[in-house]
């Protein structure tokens, strides 16, 4: 029985969802999804990616043939075009490359952890809403044609409220303040079964303006391109929203001096062993909704006054 009167929960919007498609409760299992519903053997995987991807590839006991990515991003080797083949659109910045690909591959596997805005191709996509909005957990898979309402009836839902605390804190204190938590809750999406999406999470999604978002992160990556001219081989798509901006660099001083004036940037995956050493040689420079063109003029200026 629903319970009338007393007092108010968390104000929440009632945005449409952006993507048609299974709302789980986190990009891995996601993943998961995906591999168990198309009952995955063999997937071919790049080297350069989360560990994640590989941690829900084991977890579903599937053999992984790693490939290496040549300097444009692309597969260096010859893959059989039968292949359950993932792909990573990198930072939102190749979906052109998502294209070209998922007319070869017939059973391409989108990574789109890092591209949210990006419509899914391939046979199928998956999705880290908490990459680009301030959420607790989240994953969502997209299928190209396919109908999914009864395989997530099934399913039980997620709890998301004790997963919110770095979020609230970075409200109230400072982003240091949380950091912690951010990553013991973090931590605790790793062990967690797949479920669907939380009510908390789907509600607060609801909050979301998504067009004045992908807006924002248009400007400030403009902003630093026009500027700083990574040398990134970009191949964006008309539906791309970039995630960050990646700087191509090879001062390995300035990931530091960044930190040292306040400005954040990860290191993505530095424990993957790959050719090119992506990892050291990308700095992913924060554009998004919550910054402005003074801060991307900050950020500028610390990189070229070295």
């Amino acid at each position: 029985m629903k319970s009338i009167g007393g007092y108010f929960e968390l104000e929440c919007g009632t945005a449409e969802p952006y993507h048609e498609g299974i709302y789980l409760n986190s990009a891995r299992n996601a993943l998961r999804f995906i591999l168990r519903r198309e009952k995955c053997a063999v997937v071919y995987v790049p080297k350069y990616t989360c560990p994640v991807v590989y941690d829900a590839l084991k977890a579903e006991k599937v053999d992984i043939v790693e490939y290496e990515l040549d300097i444009s991003f692309l597969p260096k080797e010859k893959i059989s075009k039968d292949a359950y083949l993932i792909f990573n659109n990198y930072f939102g910045c190749l979906g052109v490359c998502v294209h070209e690909l998922a007319k070869k591959f017939k059973n391409l596997i989108v990574d789109n952890a890092q591209a949210f805005y990006s419509q899914p191709m391939g046979l199928a996509a998956f999705y880290s809403p908490r990459k680009f909005f301030g959420l607790p957990d989240g994953g969502i898979v997209a299928f190209s044609g396919k109908n999914l309402s009864k395989d997530e009836e099934i399913l039980e839902q997620d709890v998301s409220c004790e997963r919110m605390s770095h979020l609230l804190k970075r409200i109230d204190y400072t982003p240091e303040a949380g950091y912690k938590e951010f990553k013991e809750n973090s931590c605790a999406l790793e062990h967690a079964p797949i479920r669907k999406m939380s009510r908390l999470t789907l509600r607060l999604m609801g909050n979301i303006n998504y067009m004045n978002i992908a807006k924002k992160r248009w400007e400030n990556f403009n902003y630093l391109h026009e500027r700083l001219h990574s040398s990134f081989p970009f191949a964006m798509a008309e539906d791309d929203v970039p995630m960050v901006y990646p700087l191509f660099t090879e001062d390995w001083t300035l990931r530091q001096r960044l930190i040292d004036n306040k400005i954040f940037v990860a290191r993505y995956w530095p424990n993957v062993e790959e050719q090119n050493n992506f990892a050291d040689r990308i700095l992913p420079l924060p554009i998004d909704q919550r910054y402005n063109l003074e801060d991307m003029g900050r950020i500028c200026e610390v990189i070229k006054n070295a």
